[in-house]
């Protein structure tokens, strides 16, 4: 068996069998420190093995304990000890496998997902990196981001983004043995879609498509849960500037859940705030515009998005008002602003449009492409 050198232990597995162009490296739990967990199978037959080594062959319901120690990574069933390893690979050997990963220490809400398993070690924790098809892995995303509830067309169009920054993105965990990783980072996954089986016909009918730009490269795929009513450039976000990021007027999320926000603060508190910025407060400091950069007298910047983090709140569409003795930052929409409001885009899907009427909406000078 042939050796790769590589940065990462992870990547010094090397697979029973060849790994598929279409399969994608996930790190599960990524920025937790694990020191144990339990798999089980869920779905098909799965073989155990243990630095190459094939020590086991799990059935579905039976469950195996791997726990990092000193020497190594210990693997244990109900019934026996298996030994200590510096990597372990589960793999599916049936037409369909999926499997159920549980952190013991920490305890962490378990994951259930598709495909292979790979556990080794890196930073004195256990990592863990599931390889899973990419469209596999397309249909998690989409059930996560998207919600269980949701008409074919918002699916359609919510693939598409989370394909195109799943191929956009596929090295930005090289470094760490992996392509991307489950969190907010990425774009998150929280396992398996099962609540709606609408969500793989969808993937399934949007197979291959990305949204390009002219020059056929691979959008960034914003999106976000509400707009407010307008979306945001990119530059507005990010101080850069992206053609087909830019402000779109969005009737369709007018009225939703998430469309309007308030939040109070004391005046001592907003003051305290601004000096820690080293801006002056005083009467214009409660000027604040609607999405306009904040100015303080001496004419420096403070970007609306960074008092959207510092001060937690939903967006940086908002106005700063005194009233009755407080400071209230009135605002509309939830998250950053950029790309395709998502509670838009189902609207626009549930009054008949179709998936690509959403994307050709909120994205610019794009492009449907087969990958």
């Amino acid at each position: 068996m042939r050796y790769l050198i590589h940065i990462s232990i992870l990547n010094l597995i090397i697979f029973f069998t060849q790994v598929k162009a279409s399969d994608l490296r996930l790190g599960l739990y990524h920025m937790q420190e694990i020191r144990s967990v339990v798999f089980s199978a869920i779905d098909g037959e799965y073989l155990l093995s243990g630095d190459d080594r094939q020590i086991a062959v799990i059935k579905t319901g039976v469950m195996f304990h791997v726990g990092l120690t000193r020497q190594g990574l210990t693997i244990d069933d109900t019934l026996r000890s298996y030994g200590t390893f510096k990597k372990v690979f589960f793999k599916g050997v049936s037409a369909e496998n999926s499997f159920r990963i549980k952190p013991a220490m920490p305890s962490l809400q378990a994951k259930e997902s598709d495909d292979n398993l790979a556990l080794g070690i890196s930073d004195n924790s256990i990592e863990i990196v599931n390889i899973i098809d990419l469209e596999k892995y397309i249909s998690g995303c989409v059930e996560t981001e998207g919600g269980p509830n949701n008409l074919p067309e918002y699916y359609k169009a919510q693939a598409v983004l989370c394909r195109t920054y799943a191929i956009k993105n596929f090295s930005r965990h090289a470094l760490e043995g992996f392509n991307l990783c489950d969190g907010i980072h990425c774009q998150a996954f929280n396992g398996k879609s099962r609540m709606n089986p609408l969500i793989y016909d969808a993937v399934s009918e949007t197979r291959n498509l990305i949204l390009a730009d002219n020059d056929s490269i691979p959008i960034m795929t914003a999106y976000h849960a509400n707009c407010g009513g307008i979306s945001s450039s990119a530059s507005m976000a990010w101080n850069k500037d992206l053609p087909y990021l830019i402000p779109v007027r969005d009737p369709f999320c007018d009225g939703s859940s998430q469309y309007a926000w308030k939040k109070s603060l004391t005046i001592a508190e907003w003051d305290n705030y601004l000096e820690s910025k080293g801006m002056q407060p005083g009467s214009d400091s409660l000027s604040g515009s609607f999405r306009q950069k904040y100015l303080d007298p001496e004419k420096r910047r403070l970007p609306l998005s960074t008092i959207r983090d510092d001060l937690k709140l939903k967006s940086s569409f908002f106005t700063v008002q005194q009233q009755n003795g407080s400071v209230i930052i009135q605002g509309q929409g939830y998250g950053h602003g950029v790309g395709m409001c998502q509670e838009g885009a189902m609207e626009m899907a549930r009054v008949g449009y179709s998936y690509v009427d959403i994307l050709m909406f909120y994205f610019h000078h794009v492009n449907l492409e087969n990958r």
